[in-house]
């Protein structure tokens, strides 16, 4: 028989995360949505009060009825930082504990090839972001990263990234955690994309949803019952090795017609080559003439201003992606499916040949009431899914007393 294993949270855990979820709330409120007594309820909050963690505030018009009170977090409490790491850009926030983001900061690199250079790097910004904003690293409390590899997430290392060998079973986690002394979690960084958007961005009131990730790779993100869904090494989502029927195109991972060969960023860079090198294409020929290159963005860009080649070179990369998603629709039937990455940059043909394709593929029932959206936060949907990831782990019912003992 299947064991059932649970925790139930605290007292004071309970109370602390539904002020924190709710914002602004009475004592009262909080004894009808905890079911504890008063006492026990006063008693809580009174422990939360003393560690600093809430404080209660007179509502404007309602000086001096202290039946009106109103509990909130201290902000300044404590702090976290989400770090997101592309393949040439570094984005790093700070947040305090209201999830409000203190400062945002983002950096251009030349390549993410080496993380004897990328880490020692990725430390020395947070420490200056730390320093700017004149938070101590005792008020630290956590860190979350995003990589683009996958991650053993229990573990915190990267397992054989394809695109990024010399990570392989680097001890990030470790590393992290020892020199800033505070909790660190890592993910890859397509499930903390999703998190972004799911807390922060477009799917707030979504307890189901699909995050596609295409850039240079393409991943997938499964949101589940309100849930990130990493499956047991935490590689669920891998969706650009599924391969496409009728491709034979050699994947760096060893395999032939995988959706990221054929529909990522570097493939469609390489099909705007083409047609740019041959003359079919006279807007992408004169950019390679300029540039001595085509890029993904120069496409989209060009699709978007009408030209032929490159709008079918979008509409096959979208088509290709949709008939993958069409298959993930039918079987976890999520309530929205949200693109993200660089690609989505090519704008509404991108997306329009993705909606199509999922369409025409799957059943009517999967797809009566399915959304399909571009990712809302953009560039802070990494680092503020990150953040998400570190903040809800220290909080959570199994950590929540260590987290106060630790820091208060």
């Amino acid at each position: 028989m299947r064991k059932t294993t649970f925790e139930a949270p605290s007292a004071l855990s309970l109370i602390f995360n539904i002020i924190r979820s709710e914002g602004l709330i009475n004592r009262t409120a909080l004894v009808r949505k905890t079911g504890l007594s008063k006492s026990t309820v006063s008693l809580q909050i009174n422990k939360l009060i003393e560690k600093g963690l809430i404080r209660e505030v007179q509502p404007e018009g309602a000086e001096n009825n202290v039946r009106k009170l109103q509990i909130e977090l201290v902000p300044d409490a404590g702090y976290v930082v989400g770090v997101f790491l592309g393949i040439y850009k570094l984005s790093i926030t700070l947040f305090n504990i209201k999830m409000e983001a203190i400062r945002e900061m983002y950096y251009d690199l030349e390549s993410a090839i080496d993380p004897a250079v990328i880490n020692p790097l990725i430390i020395e910004k947070i420490e200056e972001i730390l320093k700017m904003e004149k938070v101590a690293t005792a008020d630290l409390w956590g860190i979350g990263l995003g990589f683009p590899f996958p991650v053993d997430f229990q573990q915190g290392i990267p397992e054989t990234p394809p695109n990024l060998p010399l990570w392989h079973q680097y001890p990030l986690k470790q590393i992290y955690e020892e020199h800033f002394s505070c909790p660190v979690l890592i993910d890859n960084d397509v499930n903390v994309m999703a998190l972004g958007e799911g807390y922060s961005g477009i799917a707030q009131d979504e307890k189901d949803f699909l995050f596609v990730k295409v850039g240079n790779g393409i991943g997938a993100g499964l949101f589940l019952d309100g849930r990130i869904y990493r499956g047991d090494k935490g590689s669920a989502g891998d969706i650009g090795h599924i391969a496409i029927d009728g491709e034979s195109r050699l994947c760096h991972c060893g395999n032939q017609g995988c959706l990221e060969t054929i529909a990522a960023a570097p493939a469609i860079a390489r099909k705007g080559l083409e047609v740019a090198m041959t003359g079919e294409s006279p807007l992408l020929s004169e950019i390679y003439r300029k540039n001595n290159r085509v890029t993904a963005q120069d496409v989209g860009d060009s699709a978007q201003r009408g030209d032929m080649y490159a709008l079918q070179i979008i509409r096959e990369s979208g088509r290709n992606i949709g008939s993958v998603l069409a298959k993930l629709v039918n079987f976890m039937n999520p309530r929205m499916v949200i693109i993200g990455g660089g690609v989505a940059g090519a704008g509404n043909i991108f997306l329009a040949s993705i909606r199509e394709s999922i369409l025409s593929r799957s059943t009517h029932l999967a797809t009566i009431d399915l959304q399909v959206r571009f990712a809302e936060l953009k560039e802070k949907c990494g680092p503020y899914g990150a953040g998400r990831l570190i903040i809800e782990e220290i909080f959570s019912s199994a950590r929540f007393s260590q987290t106060i003992n630790d820091y208060l």
